[in-house]
């Protein structure tokens, strides 16, 4: 056998065109961040991570077929050095095709950044958040991007040489014109889709709800009345409000590390229970310093011109599985109702009221100009509350 299979050929330049537009939207990434250009970075690192794994993926379907299928033998006018060399070069790109997008993968993981292939399907984070883990997987991708970018310009440059020079099989064994066209039609079509050239942008179905909420008596947050009911001694240390949003198709959670607030609530005498929240807008953290950033942003919560948020309420319901809270949320100057649900347990020694609440950030302008595209930062944050105090 003097050719490679067909299916040969098409792994081979498929993979071949999707690693070089990986080099394109990495580039357009860098470019994108250095112009502080934050979503077009989140989109484009999206596309980057979801092309990854179609390349390993690939590459896995690859080396299963190689070891079902064997390669054509090699023209037996080359020397041995030669064929050792062959076969090292062809070892060294196999590895890196499988190192490279998994210490991307792992990168992300220790970033606290969940890979999702392409918005369909979110991956599981191999480590947990590091930034020191982080950064040497960064250097680590990086030097093996460097190291794949030689190995295969010898790979290619040896290819010339023996077609050129040697004027012996080894090139055209694989190549053809269809897989030149192939190689070719790939490259530009990522480049062109993935690069972020033809721009598709999600339908805002809330506009109108987001100007009802700018209507609404919102440049203090509204009051609540009196109750007579004792308030709840709460340990901050275990108690904890954290936030799950959608990023690129993969969710992250994330804490505010900083606030307050006077529980009043007694399952008897729910007509008189309160909830006052105070929650520090610069507080949150995500395990990611530029995603806290960004949140704390004038495009987000403004944290400079709004320092606090707040949730008040003082109307409750009892449920079949536990209670409703429906009070104000303010933040951003803007008020707008929300109903937490939640159960309150009580040992004796301890209360703890765990529950949740699904918010529609675009009522509150919480990310405004480009971040209000649902595409790549999903619409719906899922808040969850766990308050710890000690029993009365």
């Amino acid at each position: 056998m003097k050719q490679y299979s067909t299916i040969s050929k098409f792994l081979h330049w498929s993979v071949a065109g999707l690693i070089v537009a990986q080099y394109v939207l990495a580039e357009l990434a860098e470019n994108a961040k250095h112009n502080d250009k934050i979503l077009e970075q989140l989109a484009l690192l999206a596309n980057h991570k979801s092309i990854g794994i179609t390349i390993l993926l690939l590459a896995v379907v690859r080396l299963i077929y190689r070891l079902r299928s064997p390669a054509p033998s090699l023209p037996t006018s080359m020397v041995k050095w030669q064929v050792s060399a062959s076969k090292a070069s062809h070892f060294l790109l196999y590895g890196l095709l499988f190192a490279l997008p998994i210490s991307g993968w792992l990168m992300s993981s220790a970033k606290a950044y969940t890979v999702s292939w392409f918005n369909l399907v979110s991956l599981p984070d191999l480590v947990a958040p590091s930034k020191s883990l982080a950064d040497l997987l960064h250097l680590t991708h990086h030097y093996l991007g460097e190291a794949l970018f030689v190995v295969a310009l010898i790979h290619i440059l040896a290819a010339l040489k023996h077609h050129f020079i040697d004027k012996d099989e080894v090139l055209t064994r694989m190549s053809s014109k269809f897989s030149w066209l192939l190689f070719v039609i790939i490259i530009v079509l990522v480049v062109a889709v993935f690069g972020r050239f033809f721009k598709t942008e999600s339908v805002n179905t809330n506009k109108p709800q987001v100007q009802q909420a700018l209507g609404l008596e919102s440049l203090e947050a509204p009051a609540v009345s009196q109750s007579d009911l004792p308030l709840w001694q709460i340990d901050y240390q275990q108690s904890t409000i954290r936030f799950i949003g959608d990023q690129a198709g993969a969710s992250f959670t994330g804490e505010w590390q900083r606030w307050s607030a006077e529980i009043q609530f007694d399952a008897k005498r729910l007509d008189e229970a309160r909830f006052n929240v105070e929650i520090d807008t610069a507080s949150g953290f995500s395990n990611d310093q530029e995603r806290d950033d960004t949140i704390r942003s004038n495009d987000f919560f403004a944290v400079e011109s709004f320092p606090q948020a707040g949730y008040r309420a003082d109307k409750f319901l009892q449920t079949e599985d536990g209670y409703q809270s429906m009070g104000k949320l303010s933040i951003k100057a803007i008020s707008a109702d929300v109903v937490l649900r939640f159960n309150v347990v009580d040992d004796g020694e301890f209360k703890v009221l765990t529950g949740t609440a699904v918010l529609d950030r675009l009522l509150w302008n919480v990310g405004t100009g480009d971040w209000a595209d649902t595409t790549w930062v999903g619409q719906s944050v899922k808040v969850e509350v766990r308050v710890v105090a000690k029993a009365d």
